[in-house]
């Protein structure tokens, strides 16, 4: 037996092994308790080992990374349950078993067929391959029948979503520490949007709600709502002069804020956008929500970066997340050339920094409609797109609404 013949008959033996000897994931167990992240944009294994206070070692050993460099857009990754103190994946890793089908993992993980698809970017249902892990939205906490709430630990800059699913109501209020929660109608059950800020105090909150049904009769449900904290970095920031100028004058940054307050307080009853939002642009991320800055040296900001940046060329097109309709579009001195969006229900996106402007307030937009192109105007130091996300009058992490479905 010559040479080649010898290595050809040793390649079949051991890869016959491998076949009988690897490990069937098929027949595995589901990881039920292995929260997944899909990665994004411009992510690192160092920014997502610290977003999720975990290390880069724990992620290569759970994925089997050799290399920092491998891990792509759309890829998802396993976090250690333990260690994640954030609730932002909102998902669990689920390994597609024999016979199952995508309707079959819905009515056992008690959510919907197009969470999953939505969730996982499937455009075919029916294509699943045994082995192949997805992503389970994670299940609500049930507070009590017919009351259902995310997570009664809500994250500063996350968003919390509360169910009511008696269809019986006529009426349902909320009070939310002081506050009022406005609860919306949708097939079936009521539900309210909790924005919680990125400098949101951590500590409990009292919840009521108020119910009543056709016969008069009112319940009413207290629950303690718990803030909890997120840890964001902090990045060293150096602005040309021009740019001092503009953040030493307190008077001209309030009234910019009041204004921009008075107009994303101004909520619409009808709920514009459908599913999960899309991101503004796809290119990388140099700055994540609610990461905390210091100015030429200056001292750290109590409150973190209002939005993401994304890296972006001058001119080049930017996009809208979700239906909406445009209810600012002109140039600021701080947010420079600004457009926000009004999804309806208290949901507002805003782009900053355009070089220009290509809608106008009062016009409606479709997802992926261009509203302008990125720019540097205002207070910035290059090119880029600032994303902003309202809820409520709060900013939170618009990346969450892009990585699953709400409510």
């Amino acid at each position: 037996m010559n040479k080649c013949k010898r290595l050809i008959l040793l390649g079949l033996i051991f890869g016959i092994g491998a076949i009988f000897f690897a490990p069937l994931r098929a027949n595995a167990e589901p990881l039920r308790d292995a929260p997944i992240y899909i990665v994004q944009s411009g992510d690192t294994l160092v920014a997502i080992a610290a977003r999720f206070n975990t290390t880069v070692a724990i992620l290569k050993k759970l994925n089997n990374l050799v290399n920092d460099d491998l891990i792509q857009v759309g890829q998802k990754l396993i976090l250690p349950a333990t260690e994640i103190s954030s609730a932002a994946t909102n998902a669990i890793a689920y390994i597609v078993q024999p016979g199952d089908t995508l309707q079959r993992i819905a009515l056992r993980y008690g959510t919907t067929l197009r969470a999953l698809q939505q969730l996982n970017d499937l455009p075919n249902p029916n294509l699943l391959t045994p082995g192949f892990a997805i992503a389970i939205p994670r299940a609500p906490a049930l507070v009590k029948p017919g009351l259902q709430i995310d997570a009664l630990d809500a994250r500063q800059g996350g968003t919390t979503v509360i169910k009511i699913a008696r269809p019986e109501l006529t009426t349902v209020t909320g009070i939310l520490n002081g506050r009022p929660l406005k609860f919306t109608r949708a097939g079936g059950y009521a539900f309210a949007l909790l924005g919680a800020s990125r400098c949101a105090k951590i500590g409990a909150l009292p919840l009521t709600i108020v119910t009543s049904d056709a016969r008069g009769q009112a319940a009413t449900e207290n629950v303690t709502i718990n803030i909890t904290t997120t840890a964001y970095l902090v990045n060293a920031i150096t602005l040309p002069p021009a740019g001092v100028s503009i953040l030493q004058d307190s008077a001209l940054i309030k009234r910019e804020s009041d204004e921009l307050v008075s107009i994303i307080n101004k909520v619409s009853p009808t709920r514009l956008w459908r599913g999960a939002f899309r991101q503004p642009v796809y290119t990388a991320i140099t700055e994540n929500f609610g990461t905390r800055r210091s100015y030429n040296g200056g001292p750290v900001g109590a409150c973190g970066h209002e939005g993401t940046d994304f890296s972006m060329k001058l001119g080049d097109p930017v996009f809208a997340a979700a239906r909406g309709r445009v209810v600012f579009s002109a140039l600021t001195q701080v947010r420079g050339n600004l457009v926000v969006i009004d999804h309806g229900l208290g949901v507002f996106t805003g782009y900053y920094h355009l070089s220009a402007l290509t809608v106008q307030a009062g016009q409606m937009t479709n997802p992926g409609d261009v509203i302008g192109k990125a720019g540097s105007t205002g207070l910035s130091t290059g090119p880029h797109l600032h994303w902003s996300m309202w809820i409520n009058g709060e900013y939170v992490d618009p990346m969450e609404w892009t990585r699953r479905v709400i409510p």
